[in-house]
């Protein structure tokens, strides 16, 4: 299904930092805090050129990597206009963007100004969702701990941010040397466990096992393998990778803000905004997101630490080359 074009003036695409944090808070308005580690997620990425052939493990919905490189959305499209689920969220953990409708169209002012050859995803509507984008020549339903369906040496830079949701972390790290061409690159963000410090989590004596449910959600069962820099680096040298660079981009306060933000609520949120006519939708939004990026321009900075003793990044970018 193709996408809409916008007929509205074309927005210029330069990646300056308030604009890319713009058009993230725009896309993720009702989860401002995955707009802020998003923006700088993609602002520590554009140090790597992606150069082809180029493959993203576990793309998603592929919103992230579209806005990454430089593709622009009309303000009405936003990742929460196509959700389900919404009254299994809180309890079940269900994933309200695991999903959908026929009429999917992202509205899209200026398309990427570079695409990725290949996508992966083990969700099939993620990777509807990802289609509908034209950011990806080709998109590939897979589970990473299975081995991936591709040849040695087929890329010349493999990316993913989701190393750490791989229970077969060990098979998935020599399957991604393997399919790396020997002068190719690998681009690794990854979780590391001081994350664990940073949440609530280390309050459970005090605020009890459902007041921890309703803020985590699950998410923290989807980090099996989230471990610290040496036994990242351990880990890759098994691999048969050498590391070229390390970059921390989220510090103690940036994990901090993420770790409630406005997740106990967004699915409430959705529902609301569903009731909402789009005119008054709209005008909301425009106000919503005006102030959060005043509130998250400060932060977003990969350095930006409010505590006066600096500890471990929360997530790092690891730029790996075939051993």
């Amino acid at each position: 299904m193709p996408s809409k074009l916008a007929s509205s003036p074309v927005i210029p695409t330069q990646r300056t930092g308030a604009e890319l944090l713009r058009r993230f808070v725009q896309a993720y308005w009702l989860r401002p805090e995955n707009a802020l580690w998003m923006t700088l997620r993609s602002e520590i990425l554009s140090q790597c050129p992606l150069e082809c052939p180029s493959i993203d493990l576990s793309c998603g919905d592929g919103v992230f990597s579209f806005l990454h490189c430089g593709g622009v959305f009309d303000p009405t499209f936003d990742v929460f206009t196509s959700i389900a689920e919404l009254d299994r969220v809180g309890d079940e953990h269900a994933d309200m963007f695991d999903c959908v409708a026929d009429d999917y169209q992202p509205v899209i002012v200026s398309p990427p100004i570079d695409t990725i050859d290949v996508g992966t995803d083990i969700k099939k509507n993620m990777l509807a969702k990802a289609r509908v984008l034209k950011l990806y020549s080709r998109l590939v339903e897979h589970d990473n701990n299975q081995p991936l369906p591709f040849e040695n040496d087929s890329f010349q830079t493999v990316y993913c941010n989701a190393a750490y949701w791989v229970a077969n972390i060990d098979q998935f790290l020599t399957e991604m040397a393997r399919i790396t061409h020997p002068n190719g690159r690998i681009i690794l963000q990854v979780k590391l466990d001081s994350m664990r410090r940073y949440t609530l989590g280390a309050y459970q004596g005090v605020l009890g096992d459902r007041f921890l449910d309703i803020i985590d959600r699950g998410r923290s069962t989807s980090w099996p393998t989230i471990a610290n820099r040496a036994t990242w680096e351990a880990r890759f040298a098994t691999s048969g990778l050498s590391v070229e660079t390390i970059t921390p981009f989220i510090t103690r306060t940036h994990a901090h803000i993420w770790d409630i933000g406005l997740r106990p609520i967004a699915p409430l949120l959705a529902r609301m905004t569903r009731a909402l006519t789009p005119k008054t939708r709209a005008s909301i939004k425009r106000e919503w997101v005006d102030l959060f990026c005043e509130l998250l321009e400060p932060l977003c900075d990969p350095d930006v630490d409010l505590f006066a003793v600096k500890d471990e990044p929360a997530e790092v970018q690891y730029v790996l080359t075939p051993a």
